[in-house]
């Protein structure tokens, strides 16, 4: 066995020098067998080379046949003694090929004449197996060197076994080249990586991983979701943030709701974020996490795919009011204290232990239902003391015209005649008339006219609210618009406060639904 080993090994160097790089790399990342299949036929080594992708082993092949049919080496006639084969003619009646490469007959065929061929190849490729323990490099370099230097020993004892048995059959260049393919295939997940290799990808997943950023809803269970590698028996403890705690692999967000689901935007940087927009939320807290593997998962997407500290940034807001939402931004960071930016609702302070403060007021929120029902894009426009047969003339077919009272209420769903200010000029013609105006590039436009001349007209985003008509600034009082939360809600508030109308929901809800049932009739 001492002068066969010495025979492979020295063959086995010129082999892999043969081996191109990226399918070498390919074969040497397997860690699991391909799929086998279900009803198998043949031998093992024919199963596997059968479910090695096609383009792999036929780049193998073309790389290694010539080189191959070159060598020149036999093994010991002791190590095929066992070997016998058939009588002529008797082992071809059952023989028969998937044709899925030139390799699989001429591998069909060594098995058909010659019993027991591939599995004595398996054994001796097993007990020939190279040492990689000192292998060093990158990923690729250290999956190209697992995969070249099993699959060129695996050539060698192929090619050694099936000269000494010297039949036609047996010396095909493509049948010693679809065996040893088999044989690496099988042979191979049963193979330690080498112990430079997880550091390498490790290396590698680093070098790889770009920010990400997605949205997701997540799914809430006793007041909290996570966002673990997997689930574990911490019980996530609030009192210090009334808002995230660390737990095993991951971390908790306590929510307002008990059950349910939440929506939830995740940035993961490469590097600690810009200061919060703190207008936006009611909470806002950080701390730090450990990650065990990493690649913690939350809907489609996931964290950094490895282990080490992480710091997060939970901004949260509507918890007191059912209509939460939440903010999550995930960057590498050595483990620090939790910081506080941002501590304004109820359900935060109780779980600080702190005295809660009184329940916040939101002017619009009698109009969340409005903003929801015309989702992206549409004008609210709210005249008083005309008719509504005065108004619809003013306006495209598709929309909406609710009389309420002496005054009316139109709505347009995807449009925007009510924000011109002609058309707001001749409907405020007896009184006065407001319209808000907003589209699904986040576009706004909310107006103000009295006595047929518009008085003001602007995009609400426009911190600026000073030096307004008094009526408009009254319309305006306790809507904070750098705060984007129901935008447009605060904007029909606007225009409710400046007309003096009351929405009547059922009969606009009505409407609406009758109008989006139109269009899809």
């Amino acid at each position: 066995m001492g002068d066969f080993q010495e025979l492979i090994m020295n063959t086995a160097a010129r082999i892999e020098a043969l081996i191109p790089a990226e399918p070498a790399a390919e074969l040497g990342r397997r860690t699991e067998r391909w799929r086998r299949d279900d009803f198998p036929s043949g031998s093992l080594v024919q199963e596997a080379l059968r479910n090695v992708p096609g383009l792999l082993a036929e780049r193998l092949l073309g790389a290694l046949e010539l080189g191959v049919a070159r060598l020149d080496l036999t093994a010991p006639r002791e190590l095929v003694a066992e070997l016998k084969p058939l009588p002529d003619g008797s082992a071809f009646s059952y023989l028969s090929s998937d044709g899925q490469s030139a390799m699989a007959t001429p591998m069909v065929l060594v098995e058909g004449v010659h019993r027991g061929a591939t599995d004595l190849i398996v054994r001796h490729v097993r007990a020939l197996l190279p040492d990689l323990t000192d292998v060093t490099g990158d990923e690729a370099a250290i999956a190209t060197k697992r995969g070249a230097a099993h699959l060129a020993v695996a050539v060698a004892v192929s090619r050694a076994v099936l000269n000494a048995l010297g039949t036609p059959t047996a010396t095909d260049p493509a049948a010693a080249i679809g065996i040893a393919i088999g044989a690496t295939a099988e042979i191979l997940p049963d193979v330690p990586m080498p112990p430079a290799y997880a550091k390498a990808l490790l290396d590698k997943r680093r070098a790889e991983y770009r920010s990400a950023s997605w949205y997701t809803n997540a799914p809430v269970f006793d007041h909290e979701f996570v966002l673990v590698e997997e689930l574990g028996l911490t019980k996530a403890d609030f009192t210090a943030t009334g808002l995230v705690s660390a737990v095993d692999t991951g971390f908790a967000v306590r929510t307002g709701i008990a059950e349910g689901q939440v929506p939830v935007s995740v940035s993961v940087l490469m590097q600690a974020p810009p200061l919060p927009n703190t207008e936006m939320w009611d909470e806002i807290a950080e701390i730090s996490y450990l990650a065990v593997k990493g690649d913690a998962r939350l809907g489609q997407g996931g964290t950094p795919p490895w282990p080490g500290e992480f710091r997060v940034r939970v901004c949260a807001t509507g918890r007191d009011e059912g209509d939460e939402r939440y903010e999550l931004t995930i960057w590498p960071a050595p483990h620090q204290d939790p910081v506080l930016r941002k501590t304004t609702d109820r359900v935060g302070h109780l779980l600080r232990g702190e005295p809660a403060p009184p329940p916040l007021s939101r002017p619009e929120r009698p109009y969340w239902w409005l903003e929801d029902e015309l989702e992206v894009a549409a004008t609210v426009t709210i005249i008083t003391n005309i008719d509504v047969d005065e108004v619809v003339g003013e306006f495209e077919e598709d929309s909406i015209a609710v009389e309420i009272g002496g005054d009316v209420i139109v709505i347009e769903v995807n449009n925007y005649q009510g924000s011109r200010p002609e058309v707001l000029e001749r409907l405020s013609r007896n009184g006065k008339a407001a319209s808000h105006f907003w589209n699904v590039n986040a576009l706004t436009r909310l107006s103000f006219a009295r006595e047929g001349q518009v008085i003001d007209a602007r995009e609400v985003l426009n911190e600026d609210w000073a030096d307004v008509d008094p009526e408009v600034g009254k319309a305006l009082e306790g809507l904070r618009f750098t705060d984007w939360r129901h935008l447009n809600a605060k904007g029909i508030t606007a225009a409710v406060r400046f007309t003096g109308a009351v929405i009547p929901e059922d009969d606009v809800r009505a409407a609406i639904e009758e109008l989006f049932s139109s269009w899809e009739d």
